[in-house]
């Protein structure tokens, strides 16, 4: 046993008492050690000592062999784990986080976050371009609803590009079992029905035959239907239907629906392809598996193309078999002592499904009633045979309340064929009964007298359609009508308000109440009934022609000007108001306006006389007698018989200087009128001049007019006249020298069923004279027994100064020739 050592004083005694092997001088070339400082504690900062104390102390005193007095307890074996002189072994205060990374070297501070995985795998890849493909096809479809079909095509050919990149990605992954078939199906889908609606035919068509070849898409045969439908845009019809039969046959039979439609679409086409044989077919096989209106009625149509009377009649009875399980009366039956039920019955007859079933009935209604007005003329002998077939078939279905509607309609048939006493016949039948048809046919019956003119008649048949049925607004327009043929403008007045109580929006009562307020000279009024009236019909002639009218009464020229030429671009042929446009013109002023709408009104009614002498003024104000005698010409063939433009036209050649053309004119008018003192004074004018010797014969024949023509007036009027009378058109005094005028009397306006109304609603006119001076040229005033003379509400026009050429003229004055003053 060895004896105890003496226990030294230095702290640090012992602490490099280790073997040789464990020397800290020898720990530079240690492999082992140099490798577990730098996996463990590389580039770990370096620590400053403390100062060593008593735990320090107790920390390493296991560590080291006291010298002489004790034995090392560590075994001495050569597995020991070498010890480091950086850090003492056990507990120190300065405590460290773990970090074996080393990732705190450079920042101190709280530990970062978790990072996601970052390993970019196929799978997420995929995942991530799917949900891009779903994306562009959302983004397309919106587009598309925006009705912005470019956009739309633009996101749907990137989701095409982008879902063929998937593909690529998931082969080259060996992923392909994974691929998604709906969503490639969607791709192609969106893709085909973007180019559809940008009208990229071939190319829609192409991708749905890729949709249709590929087996991975079920159901693939029904965009059979889509191709059908893109060849029939194309106008390959026969193409279509081949589509057409394909997806009819590929459609399951479950889907009942489905091929009706088909069918149904194959019959329009062959409609369309004129092959209405195989038209009827279609549609007898969808009366047959599902009866509906629009089918039947195309069936009857091919028959009645066809001729075949008795199809005709087979597809009428299947259509009349069309069922539509609506009892509309029982439903909403209302009961006297309920009164709770009867306030709900009334809610439920407006709702929705009510207006539903409503439009249902009517639709088949109006689809029988159409059926039967197209066949009934032609299935029988005679076309009462014929009706009286279809009425009788009605009124043994489910329908019959439309065989009262079709009786009137037998009448007006009747009057197309110009059959009026059978059509009276016809509807004088319903007069006994107390219903809805009453009214109608007594309404027909008013309208027929009124065309007759039998008004008194007309406005019973009106008062019966009113007491039949206080709601026939038409029954009211037709007693306005009676009272305004009898001047009876304020009854009139009320009966159209009344109709228009009933029917806020009916035509013929607001027209007519305009009338009535324009005649009465209620032009602001009348202006607001015709302007609702333009807000329903926006088009109408008519009534753009009567707001243009009251303006023009209100002298609003302008505003009268724009209605009338919004007209005519609606009717650029009416001669009516481009006259009208014409005297609006040359009323403020604009000639050269004027005269062209006059000349596009003689284009299109060459035989406007009114038209015609203003245009042949016109050329004479512009001293082109030439032009002017084209117009006057024009006119005389018209009235062969009307001396006063024969006397206009030997004018025009008088002014041109052909002075023998115009002395046979005259010589001409005088045989065939040898009463006309006119034509006789220019006759003695013109032979005195030339130096003829007819002068005395014309001079004589003059003078003896004059007198049996004042002795005629003695005898009219019972009191002295006098030759230079005005009132007579023979004593208008002759003037040589001093030019040619006009006079026109009133003339009906070229419009069929429109009067000029300027200065008075009445349909009167304001008369004037135009008078134009010239050389050469007496004064005439050609105003015959039967003249047809010029209407012009402008006034005259300025006459033309007078020149030098025709003052030798005025020695003459209103002396008449007599033999002393003719030449040798």
């Amino acid at each position: 046993m060895a004896a105890v050592g003496i226990i030294e004083d230095d702290i640090y005694t012992g602490y490099d008492d280790y073997p040789s092997i464990y020397s800290t001088k020898d720990l530079d070339q240690d492999e082992l050690f140099q490798e577990a400082v730098k996996t463990s504690y590389a580039k770990r900062s370096i620590q400053t000592a403390k100062i060593p104390g008593s735990a320090m102390r107790l920390g390493t005193s296991s560590g080291f062999n006291r010298a002489g007095t004790t034995v090392s307890l560590r075994p001495n074996t050569g597995g020991l784990r070498p010890m480091t002189a950086v850090r003492g072994a056990g507990y120190t205060s300065n405590r460290q986080m773990f970090d074996p990374l080393n990732m705190s070297s450079n920042v101190r501070g709280p530990a970062p976050p978790l990072e996601s995985n970052k390993e970019n795998t196929p799978e997420e890849k995929i995942k991530i371009s799917e949900r891009k493909i779903m994306e562009l096809i959302e983004n397309s479809i919106e587009a598309a609803c925006s009705n912005n079909m470019h956009v739309a095509l633009e996101r749907a050919r990137e989701a095409s590009s982008r879902e063929r990149a998937l593909i690529r990605l998931q082969e080259q992954a060996g992923l392909s079992d994974t691929h998604n078939v709906d969503l490639t199906f969607a791709v192609l889908f969106n893709l085909t029905t973007q180019y559809t609606n940008n009208e990229m035919y071939t190319e829609a068509i192409a991708t749905y035959q890729a949709i249709t070849r590929n087996r991975m898409f079920s159901n693939s045969g029904r965009l059979k239907v889509n191709m059908g439908n893109i060849y029939v845009k194309m106008g390959q019809l026969p193409q279509a239907i081949k589509m057409y039969r394909m997806a009819f046959d590929q459609a399951p039979i479950a889907h009942k629906d489905l091929r009706i439609k088909i069918m149904h679409n194959i019959g329009m086409l062959f409609v369309q392809m004129g092959r209405l044989e195989e038209a009827a077919n279609s549609f007898e096989w969808v009366m047959r598996e599902q009866a509906e209106f629009t089918a039947g009625l195309h069936a009857v149509l091919c028959h009645f193309a066809l001729s075949h009377r008795d199809k005709m009649k087979r597809s009428f009875l299947e259509l009349l078999e069309v069922q539509l399980n609506i009892d509309q009366e029982e439903k909403y039956s209302t009961s006297a002592d309920d009164i709770d039920s009867n306030i709900l019955h009334e809610v439920l007859k407006n709702d929705d499904l009510s207006k539903f079933e409503k439009g249902l009935k009517l639709e088949g209604e109006k689809t029988i009633l159409c059926a039967a007005k197209l066949i009934a003329p032609v299935i029988e002998d005679t076309v009462s045979a014929g009706f009286a077939w279809c009425v009788d078939a009605i009124k043994s279905s489910a329908y019959g309340n439309v065989a009262a509607d079709l009786e009137i309609n037998k009448a007006m048939v009747y009057l197309h064929n110009k059959e009026t006493q059978l059509a009276i016949d016809t509807l004088k039948n319903f007069q006994n009964s107390e219903t809805k048809a009453n009214s109608a046919a007594s309404t027909m019956l008013s309208f027929i007298y009124y065309l007759q003119g039998d008004y008194e008649q007309a406005e019973k048949c009106a008062e019966t359609a009113r007491n039949a049925d206080s709601y026939n607004a038409a029954a009211y327009v037709n007693l306005a009508a009676c009272a305004m043929k009898k001047n009876e403008l304020d009854i009139a007045k009320e009966f159209l308000l009344c109709a228009l109580d009933t029917d806020a929006s009916h035509i013929q009562a607001l027209y007519n109440l305009g009338l009535v307020y324009k005649k009465q000279n209620m032009y602001e009024e009348a202006l607001e009934c015709f302007w609702k009236l333009r807000n329903i019909v926006r088009y109408d002639p008519q009534t753009l022609y009567q707001i243009g009218q009251i303006y023009h009464l209100i002298n609003d020229t302008e505003q009268a000007a724009e209605w009338y030429n919004q007209l005519l671009g609606i009717i650029p042929s009416d001669p009516g108001v481009l006259q009208k446009l014409g005297e609006m013109y040359d009323s403020l002023g604009d000639k050269q306006q004027a005269y062209q709408f006059y000349s596009d009104s003689y284009r299109f009614f060459p035989a406007n006389y009114e038209v015609i002498d203003w245009l042949g003024s016109y050329f004479i104000s512009m001293q082109v007698a030439e032009k002017a005698m084209l117009y006057f010409e024009k006119a005389v063939e018209l009235a062969p018989d009307e001396p006063r433009w024969r006397l206009l036209v030997a004018a025009c050649l008088r002014r041109t200087g052909q002075f023998h053309k115009a002395l046979s004119e005259y010589q001409d008018i005088h045989k065939r009128f040898p009463d006309n003192i006119e034509c006789l004074k220019f006759l003695v004018r013109l032979c005195s001049d030339m130096g003829l010797k007819e002068t005395q014969l014309y001079a004589t024949e003059l003078k003896k007019a004059e007198k049996a023509k004042e002795l005629k007036e003695r005898q009219g009027s019972g009191r002295p006249g006098t030759t230079g009378s005005r009132k007579s058109n023979s004593d208008n005094s002759s003037r040589a020298g001093s030019g040619m005028s006009v006079l026109s009397d009133h003339r009906s306006s070229p419009i069929p069923g429109k009067k000029d109304n300027q200065g008075s609603n009445s349909g009167g006119v304001i008369r004037s004279t135009r008078t134009f001076k010239g050389d050469n040229s007496a004064e005439l005033n050609f105003n015959g027994q039967t003249s047809i003379t010029y209407t012009d509400p402008i006034g005259p026009l300025p006459t033309r100064p007078m020149t030098a050429a025709g003052k030798r003229d005025d020695d003459f004055g209103e002396e008449e020739l007599g033999p002393d003053l003719l030449p040798e």
